[in-house]
């Protein structure tokens, strides 16, 4: 049994019946699966269940917290939060990480930005950016944010309030991505 606390229980299912079923825990396991940096990944809301893809993936992959931004070109304004928080449960027991990520309630990317939530090491992804080779392999930063647009990417003011804030725009490559790729993609190569 996984219970999000880096334990793990090895148990015997003495019973089972349809209201439910008795077990009993044979061995307590502390879970030391985890992954060497914590990333905060603040994603654009995408439409249709691609944001689930997102947070499902990016669960599996390690990622710590997952932010939900709203953004000029998010053509899709809400989540199911509960479903979200069901799915990334799921995946946390599935790729058997020690814990489960915090799934942050959506918010407007200036308020994001303002805010104390985020740590000190945040780049954005943006096809005009320089190659995240050296900031995944040089710096090294323990806990990193990742800002993902939405379809479409980023508007004019929203890059400018990147800037405002000394945030670099760093780059995937020369194609582009699907926003859902591009968060799964950029979690892969820091997580890994």
């Amino acid at each position: 049994i996984f219970d999000g606390s880096g334990t793990d229980y090895l148990c015997l299912i003495s019973s089972l019946r349809a209201q439910g079923a008795t077990v009993g825990i044979i061995q307590k396991m502390k879970n030391e699966n985890r992954v060497k940096r914590e990333l905060f990944l603040c994603v654009g809301i995408t439409k249709k269940d691609n944001f689930e893809l997102v947070a499902q993936k990016a669960t599996e992959l390690g990622a710590k917290c997952i932010i939900p931004v709203l953004c000029e070109r998010s053509e899709k304004k809400n989540i199911n939060m509960d479903r979200l928080r069901k799915i990334v449960i799921e995946a946390s027991e599935q790729s058997g990480r020690e814990d489960i990520p915090v799934i942050k309630n959506i918010v407007n990317l200036s308020d994001l930005l303002n805010s104390d939530l985020l740590p000190d090491k945040v780049i954005s992804l943006d096809l005009e950016g320089k190659s995240i080779n050296p900031i995944a392999l040089e710096e090294n930063p323990m806990k990193i944010a990742v800002f993902v647009g939405p379809e479409g990417g980023w508007s004019e003011k929203e890059v400018l309030e990147f800037e405002k804030h000394n945030i670099p725009r760093i780059s995937l490559g020369k194609q582009v991505l699907r926003a859902e790729t591009a968060g799964i993609a950029v979690c892969s190569l820091l997580l890994i």
